[in-house]
């Protein structure tokens, strides 16, 4: 069985941390993490991906339908 002490020394330990990664893989070890990948993402790809979904929401980009077909032609000959 673990020693209370030792208990005490990590609470203390993760009370003093100003580590986010950290405290997030604490919060995923002891299962207290609502499973919620955006809030694991970099800030430069959260902004990245609201850049391309306001391109596509203006009309801009390829469809998925286009670009699949393309990539079947491209790389396997269809």
């Amino acid at each position: 069985m673990m020693d209370i002490a030792l208990k005490y020394k990590i609470v203390e330990k993760i009370i003093q941390s100003t580590d986010d990664n950290l405290l997030n893989e604490i919060k995923s070890l002891i299962g207290l993490s609502e499973a919620d990948f955006w809030t694991e993402i970099p800030v430069e790809v959260k902004q990245t991906i609201h850049k391309a979904k306001s391109e596509l929401d203006r009309g801009e980009g390829t469809p998925h339908a286009q670009v699949m077909t393309e990539i079947k032609s491209r790389f396997l000959g269809r």
